[in-house]
């Protein structure tokens, strides 16, 4: 049907359906070009690296060499700086760093520490390990450097000369700045100087808890004590990169570092990095050597670490591949972390205690960001429950090399089942000592007369205040009821006193 309008011309009829049809139309066309441009913008920030520590073979790379914002791993390029002059002896361990009015003011998280006031060297390691505290990472910077924007400088020209192409530091915190820029490669190589150049330092990046004013600090790093063999080393976070985690893992004499950049949430991030690493065991090489550069053997320097990593002494090697496929065998998240919770205050490093234990994300969840790594097979992760947070200072300290005199296996076949003991919670205290110096002694010389019966197991000193006096006791983590028992009867005999003592 046609008809004429007033100016005569031939008008169609008014289709009021087919109207609305183009309508809904333009407007999901426009819903999805807002949704591809987000994903856009998450994919962009995903990267992730797997290096065999061993040789600085890369086993797995994802947008390794592309531009990323670091976040909270820049402290770990701070901290090799604190390490330089500790070797260097420009500063001590108890050498003071003084809290500036303006370190004070750092956005979250923070220690706390008061303008004007100091704290020691090793409590700012620890305070940036476990904390990651950006109050303590500008005082480090400004004591050290003289200001911040210098040792800033200082952080960009040292990560040249370790390899580190394509990084720019201009804070030492990690707080938002779109000029502080890395790659996966460039903080996988960073992990591995770490490990190569300090390992008389290194250890205290297995730091899961310390005591601050009587306060118990805990860390954000999960895969401590939940993931076999992890040793270390930082997360990060903030809105523009995502969820960030560098990890270092050795079972046997295979040891992997992994980094995974731009993590939806931290639990995906997590999640995503044990399926990583678990998938490239078997394809690591074993030996004593820790190697300079992501991606090249160049520079590979041999360590004894058994001086440092008392911790994972009795690591098993990595179970035999299974095939199943990555998504497979991750729980569904149940929960909303706290991470998220965060995600739109910028910050760096929100707590990651939101996250409950067993809630993490399905794989898929990164898989949207990048496509998983392609395998015959992988290996499920072998993932141990998470030791509950020790109450006081861990001690990253060299233990001596186990001895294998024949006297200290006499009690072997009752010492057989301490290794496969649980962790629930039991400690073994060997006494109160005058210095700590005394306590770590102690520890030591226990490690090395009885390594049956304490291997694999955290030494800690726990500094103790009783009427104004100060002492130190000397204590292992990580038993259960009956190898406690076991433990003590056997160090008793070497004559040193032991007390074994249950969850608080």
């Amino acid at each position: 049907m046609q008809f004429f309008g007033r100016c005569g011309k031939m008008r169609t009829p008014w289709n009021k359906a087919a109207f609305l049809r183009v309508a809904i139309l333009a407007v999901l066309v426009t819903l999805a070009a807002g949704l591809q441009t987000a994903s856009a913008v998450a994919a962009a920030k995903f990267a992730a690296m797997t290096v065999d520590a061993r040789n600085g073979k890369v086993l797995f790379a994802e947008n390794a060499d592309a531009i990323r914002h670091p976040a909270s791993l820049t402290k770990m390029m701070t901290l090799y700086l604190v390490f330089q002059d500790l070797s260097t002896g420009k500063i001590k361990l108890d050498s003071p760093i003084k809290m500036s009015a303006r370190a004070t003011g750092m956005a979250p998280s923070k220690l706390g520490v008061k303008a004007g006031q100091s704290i020691t060297v090793e409590t700012a390691i620890r305070a940036l390990v476990v904390k990651s505290a950006n109050d303590v990472a500008a005082a480090v910077a400004e004591n050290l450097g003289g200001s911040e924007k210098a040792f800033a400088q200082r952080m960009t020209s040292t990560a040249r000369n370790i390899g580190m192409s394509r990084s720019t530091f201009l804070n030492a915190s990690g707080l938002p700045n779109p000029g502080q820029v890395t790659t996966a490669r460039d903080m996988a190589t960073l992990g591995l100087r770490l490990m190569r150049d300090f390992p008389q330092y290194y250890p205290y990046f297995r730091t899961r808890s310390f005591v601050y004013q009587g306060r118990t600090i805990k860390g954000h790093n999960r895969l401590l004590g939940s993931y076999e063999g992890t040793d270390g080393i930082k997360t990060g976070y903030i809105n523009a990169s995502g969820f960030n985690l560098v990890s270092s893992v050795r079972r046997g004499d295979k040891r992997l570092v992994g980094v995974v950049l731009g993590g939806k949430s931290g639990a995906s991030r997590d999640a995503y990095m044990k399926q990583m690493l678990s998938r490239n065991f078997d394809d690591a090489t074993g030996g004593s050597t820790i190697a300079a550069y992501a991606g090249s053997s160049k520079g590979a320097k041999a360590t004894d670490e058994k001086q440092t990593a008392a911790a994972e002494e009795a690591a098993p090697a990595a179970k035999p591949a299974r095939k199943e496929t990555a998504a497979k065998r991750l729980p569904s998240r149940k929960s909303k972390s706290t991470e998220e919770q965060a995600a739109a205050t910028g910050a760096a490093e929100p707590s990651e205690q939101g996250d409950t234990a067993d809630g993490v994300d399905s794989m898929a969840s990164l898989a949207a960001q990048a496509a998983a790594p392609t395998t015959t097979g992988t290996t499920t992760p072998i993932e141990q429950p998470a030791a509950p947070a020790a109450e006081v200072e861990t001690v990253p300290q060299p233990m001596g090399d186990e001895t294998t005199a024949a006297q200290q296996r006499a009690d072997q076949a009752q010492m057989a089942s301490i290794a496969a003991g649980a962790d629930s919670g039991w400690t073994i205290t060997l006494g109160e000592y005058a210095t700590k110096a005394d306590a770590q002694a102690v520890l030591q010389m226990t490690r090395k007369r009885t390594p049956d019966v304490i291997s694999g197991k955290t030494a800690q000193t726990v500094m103790v205040e009783k009427k104004g006096k100060i002492t130190y006791r000397a204590r292992f983590t990580g038993f259960d009821e009956s190898t406690a028992v076991v433990a003590c009867k056997a160090i008793k005999k070497k004559k040193t006193p032991c007390q074994p003592q249950g969850p608080s």
